[in-house]
């Protein structure tokens, strides 16, 4: 992998994790989701009409579980934020790739070798890193601790990531069978076609939930924000496609973990966020464990 790859992954993860961080300093992180999921519709649906999708029948099965389960993530994730602060609720809810092989072995009977699981067991211990809150040592502590609504929120993200990355590389593979052509091109048309399911759930969701005046105040005190943070999110995920031409995904995928680090920094050194060494030093290890992972592979 050339350094020049590494750079573009590296700015994907800053990407990634600076609007989740405008997201997250927002007056309210749900309806700031919702202005997004407007744009995503949007986007979508121009798309689409300009290039009309080739999707064969049996791939929306997947297309649609997938888009509840994102909706699912949207919902809990917004929450997240709104209940804790986003050094702790991001890094937890990213730490799924180092938790899907275990998920992979049982569902789609995958094999792990041994360096595979060390990595799995560094991104366990990084995350009761991130959730022990400094003397938390014994069981009962912990389970009362995770009973605060950050800790719920945060969980049920990464459940809901661990799902939708296990339906999505089941209906991806079958894609691919069905289909052929180029893996970005099918990735794309995917992630359209579920993007705009998942975001149309999330808007009826949040205007069914939010007064009409209270949900246009946030479009127009977070207009920039929101704009930016949809062109974040969109390059994002461009320069990993890019980046996906050339390189394995599993290398790809470890090196964007990174957007954990940055995270833990930016809220650390821009809200004042608690424990800003301690996550640092779980973020490292997360990264580390992933990168185990990716490297077994």
């Amino acid at each position: 992998m050339t350094a020049y790859i590494i750079m573009l992954v590296l700015l994907s993860a800053l990407f990634h994790a600076f609007w989740n961080y405008l997201s997250k300093i927002s007056y309210s992180p749900q309806l700031f989701f919702a202005w997004i999921a407007v744009v995503n519709i949007v986007i979508s649906i121009l798309i689409f009409l300009a290039w009309p999708p080739v999707i064969p029948s049996s791939i929306w099965v997947y297309i649609i579980g997938s888009a509840i389960v994102h909706f699912f993530y949207l919902a809990s994730l917004s929450q997240a934020y709104t209940s804790g602060e986003i050094s702790y609720v991001y890094p937890i809810a990213r730490s799924a790739p180092g938790l899907i092989p275990i998920f992979s072995v049982l569902i789609l009977d995958e094999k792990i070798s041994l360096q595979g699981v060390l990595g799995i067991s560094c991104t366990l211990v990084s995350v009761y890193m991130f959730i022990q809150p400094g003397e938390l040592y014994t069981l009962p502590k912990l389970l009362e601790y995770l009973k605060k609504p950050e800790a719920i929120w945060s969980f049920s993200t990464l459940a809901t990531v661990t799902a939708y990355s296990i339906l999505d590389k089941k209906g991806m593979t079958e894609f691919y069978n069905e289909v052929g052509g180029s893996d970005i091109v099918n990735a794309v048309v995917y992630l359209l076609a579920e993007s705009l399911l998942s975001s149309i759930l999330y808007v009826v969701y949040v205007v069914y939930h939010f007064p009409w005046r209270e949900i246009i105040t946030i479009g127009k005190q977070s207009g920039i924000h929101i704009f930016i943070s949809t062109l974040l999110k969109i390059s994002s995920y461009s320069l990993i496609l890019y980046a996906l031409m050339t390189e394995s995904v599993s290398y790809i995928s470890a090196i964007r973990q990174f957007s954990v680090i940055f995270v833990v920094l930016l809220g650390g050194l821009n809200l004042g966020e608690s424990q800003l060494k301690l996550r640092l030093i779980a973020g490292t290890t997360m990264v580390i464990g992933i990168f185990l992972i990716a490297i077994s592979n």
